[in-house]
């Protein structure tokens, strides 16, 4: 207790600065001066006699002990924030959700949009990136939750996490609508889309599970394109004599016509990461919310 009672206030600045990622963006949201953090945070790590936080080009990383340390403060405020997160009946806070583009346009938004009705006092943020980076995202603390592709393999099991599945993606290849009379409905095999110009997604878990499929069938595709964004494929399908691999849900949204295959595509599986035993009362509220309403 002599400890915390001494050393509280860097404890306290170290974490909302791990959990921000950045000392510029841990002293916008509290409202305190940067240098102040690097003090602050520097007279923690010798006190402790330990490297907690390491600069870097993409501002910043936690060490091995920076980690551990960010862990058990994270249990200790999170919990204790809780205590001030209500007025009267109403719940106000923030929860920070990790996804992917395809997940939040297509699957995400009839959640959020319910659990702002429930809860319009909370703050709903989202970071849309690759599952590599919300995975970094997710264990360095900076997200409450992800909702992913599954089975997500990045994940140990001493994480402690609980992972439910909320719903699935269906896949296909698609093509503009003139493309699609003119050649592509005659197309029914897998194996016939190497004789055409394709553009597939890049590294992915959807692009990991269509190359199982592939590898399975031992066919080899050659796309001329590996995109980013589904958006800009289509863009680039409607205008040429192009072939792309989209969830269903997006062929209609932009136009395109889905090629009838004879093959098994992959069913994508979308569900909820979080973590078991450290979530507050607003996560554990969007958690219930998803899976009476999925």
């Amino acid at each position: 207790m002599n400890y915390l009672r001494n050393n509280l206030p860097m404890l306290y600045d170290f974490y909302i600065v791990a959990k921000a990622g950045s000392y510029s963006k841990a002293a916008e949201e509290n409202y305190v001066s940067q240098p102040n953090l690097s003090r602050s945070i520097k007279n923690l790590e010798n006190t402790l006699n330990l490297e907690l936080i390491i600069r870097n080009n993409k501002g910043i990383s936690l060490t091995n002990d920076g980690i551990e340390l960010y862990k058990k403060l994270d249990n200790m405020f999170s919990n204790i924030e809780n205590y001030n997160i209500y007025d009267g009946e109403d719940i106000t806070g923030t929860i920070t959700i990790g996804t992917t583009r395809n997940i939040a346009d297509n699957k995400l938004s009839k959640y959020l949009l319910l659990f702002n009705k429930m809860y319009p006092k909370v703050k709903i943020k989202i970071l849309i990136d690759n599952a590599s980076n919300l995975n970094e995202m997710f264990i360095q603390h900076q997200v409450d939750i992800l909702v992913d592709y599954l089975p997500n393999i990045n994940f140990s099991e001493n994480l402690n996490l609980d992972i439910k599945a909320i719903g699935q993606f269906n896949t296909c290849f698609a093509c503009s609508k003139d493309f699609y009379e003119r050649v592509a409905k005659g197309i029914r095999n897998l194996s016939e889309l190497k004789d055409y110009k394709l553009l597939i997604p890049g590294s992915s878990r959807r692009r990991q599970m269509l190359d199982m499929v592939l590898q399975s069938n031992n066919i080899q595709l050659f796309p001329i394109m590996e995109m980013p964004d589904s958006k800009l494929m289509a863009d680039l399908i409607n205008n040429n004599d192009y072939i792309g691999y989209f969830i269903e849900e997006e062929v209609k949204n932009y136009n395109l016509v889905k090629l009838n295959l004879e093959d098994q595509l992959p069913v994508n599986l979308i569900g909820l990461i979080y973590r078991k035993n450290t979530m507050n009362i607003i996560t554990k509220n969007f958690v219930k919310m998803v899976l009476d309403n999925c």
